[in-house]
């Protein structure tokens, strides 16, 4: 450790930055959130006879898969 000349340690450590969630892992995950649960609830309700309310859930699913697409299309990974 080193010390200043007043005597105040400048040795001192910074925890490393945190891995949290970026923003597009947030939309990512939300717009498959959306695309899956609106897929599934839409069917389940469509079985069962509740056409009217599977709209709903239809048009989320479209929605989240139109979102999940553009982003594939105008954010390509780097390779």
């Amino acid at each position: 450790m080193h010390t200043t000349p007043g005597g105040a340690m400048d040795d001192f450590r910074t925890a490393p930055p945190r891995s949290g969630l970026s923003h597009d892992k947030i939309v990512n995950r939300s717009l498959w959130a959306g695309f899956v649960g609106g897929s599934i609830l839409n069917a389940f309700l469509q079985v069962i006879g509740l056409g009217l309310l599977a709209i709903p859930f239809g048009v989320l699913a479209l929605a989240s898969g139109i979102g999940l697409v553009v982003r594939a299309v105008v954010r390509p990974k780097p390779r």
